[in-house]
């Protein structure tokens, strides 16, 4: 077949498609996951713990009657934070007292009657509309162990995300090709046709996917005599579209046409009736087949 044609397949549409999505999937999942590790969780932490505070003072001034000074005396003591290895946003003072609205006897005062019997601390609507947070009672808090598990989830990403990366550069700069003589795998690789032994087929109809056995002249082949291994990949390169012509399709049955050895596929295993019923209610029976192709 000197002065065929030769068909080069490249990086096909299906392919970019996936490894695109895969790409945003992984940056979005990077983004959130630092995103609640370095700022999310900590500020829930902040929130929940703002709220305990709002929550036990309106316990505490229900407890007895308060006199004002006595009140805003015992306010001041008070730390919104407990003690020990809680994550906060880096600009919060971890010994923050509570906040001033709480201080102010004669408004606190005047907010546990108005605001008692809801189902929210007394101000903590307002606290939270003026600091630009939700009213909302907050669910829980966040060990360290778990926002540290964020970083780790981020990083994970993090490397799925430049695993993706590199595979759509490589991969758009590879092209799987036949001439009048071999077979070049994306990898680069030469595949003269006269040094195929065998041809795995059974996934190409399925998955597009086939393989080449030869023999390799340049000492790459094992001791014990084991055949080198090149991958056709129809689905990466070349795809099989009728519109564009099938080239993935066109390029594998060049490598048949100049190919003499194995073949190995899959055949319906289907029994002969005779005349007979038979009971094809099973699944499908299918059955490895190895052939010799002059």
């Amino acid at each position: 077949m000197k002065g065929a044609e030769i068909i080069k397949c490249r990086a096909t549409k299906w392919f970019y498609l996936r490894v695109c999505a895969m790409v945003v999937m992984f940056g979005v999942f990077l983004v959130l996951f630092l995103k609640d590790w370095k700022i999310g969780w900590p500020t829930k932490n902040e929130v929940f713990y703002t709220y305990k505070a709002f929550e036990k003072a309106e316990e505490l001034f229900n407890e007895r009657k308060w006199g004002a000074e006595e009140w805003e005396s015992e306010v001041a003591q008070q730390e919104v934070f407990p003690a020990g290895n809680v994550v906060l946003p880096a600009h919060v003072d971890r010994a923050e007292k509570w906040p001033l609205q709480l201080a102010d006897y004669t408004d606190y005062s005047a907010s546990v009657i108005e605001e008692g019997n809801k189902t929210i601390p007394p101000m903590w609507a307002s606290y939270t509309h003026g600091r630009g947070w939700s009213s909302a009672i907050p669910e829980k808090s966040y060990d360290s162990g778990k926002i540290q598990e964020q970083l780790y989830y981020a990083i994970v990403s993090g490397v799925l995300l430049i695993g993706a990366l590199f595979l759509l550069v490589r991969n758009s700069r590879r092209s799987m090709r036949v001439d009048d003589e071999a077979f070049y795998a994306s990898s680069g690789e030469k595949v003269p046709f006269c040094a195929i032994r065998k041809i795995d087929v059974r996934k190409w109809r399925t998955k597009g996917l086939a393989y080449l056995f030869f023999e390799d002249d340049s000492h790459k082949k094992s001791k014990n005599g084991t055949l080198m291994r090149a991958k056709v990949d129809g689905m990466v390169y070349g795809q099989f579209r009728k519109e564009n012509g099938a080239p993935a399709e066109a390029l594998f049955q060049r490598i048949l046409q100049n190919f003499k050895g194995e073949l190995v596929e899959l055949v319906d295993d289907e029994p002969e009736s005779n005349g007979e019923n038979v009971d094809n209610s099973g699944p499908d029976q299918r059955v490895e087949e190895v052939r010799s192709q002059e």
